[in-house]
């Protein structure tokens, strides 16, 4: 299945950079996510009974998780994220999968966590279901401008100085390294 996934190009090229979208989506959307999880005091409850922690430092955490598990939705899915239509639904997908394993899964064999319960459990469901939509809907949105030319260059890090053009590197200018077209009678073949 892989091979005929990858024979229509599932294999997202170089200037793709689906790693990079997926992370800055999953960025975006934890701002939804923070009102589910605010709206049931899941974070409170998350923070102080369950990992112990202060509690901006536990949203520090859980952004910075919903940062790296954007990266890895990208790094997943591919061009399949990229798709408009099915997009969100990838994403809810991808997060339902996240929301078993975490807290259901990893918390419980960690010694000496809690398991949320109640009221709390269902804002970490509704946060989690809540950041995939908006991952999935988003990161076509946020992809489209980080995807490079050939060249390397792209529109987004063009203006925040980001690419090699930007940077000051340089665009392949062809054999003659002239740039361009080649003056009448060139044909930049090499004799034999």
């Amino acid at each position: 299945m892989m091979s005929f996934l990858n024979a229509h190009g599932f294999e997202p090229g170089p200037t793709q950079r689906p790693l990079l979208a997926g992370a800055l989506t999953g960025l975006v959307a934890a701002a939804p996510a923070s009102g589910a999880f605010a709206a049931f005091c899941s974070l409170r409850v998350l923070a102080h009974d369950i990992l112990s922690l202060p509690q901006t430092l536990t949203a520090g955490m859980v952004i910075l998780a919903f940062a790296v598990a954007g990266a890895v939705y990208g790094g997943l899915f591919r061009r399949g994220a990229d798709d408009r239509h099915g997009g969100w639904l990838f994403g809810l997908a991808y997060s339902l999968l996240l929301w078993m394993v975490a807290p259901v899964i990893v918390l419980p064999l960690i010694p000496g966590m809690h398991m949320a319960a109640g009221r709390v459990a269902v804002g970490f469901l509704a946060s989690f279901l809540t950041w995939g939509l908006f991952l999935g809907v988003l990161f076509p949105h946020v992809h489209k401008p980080l995807q490079a030319d050939l060249d390397g260059s792209s529109a987004l890090l063009d203006r925040i100085g980001g690419s090699a053009a930007a940077r000051g590197g340089k665009r392949s200018t062809g054999r003659s390294g002239r740039g361009g077209a080649r003056p009448a009678g060139e044909s930049g073949l090499r004799p034999d």
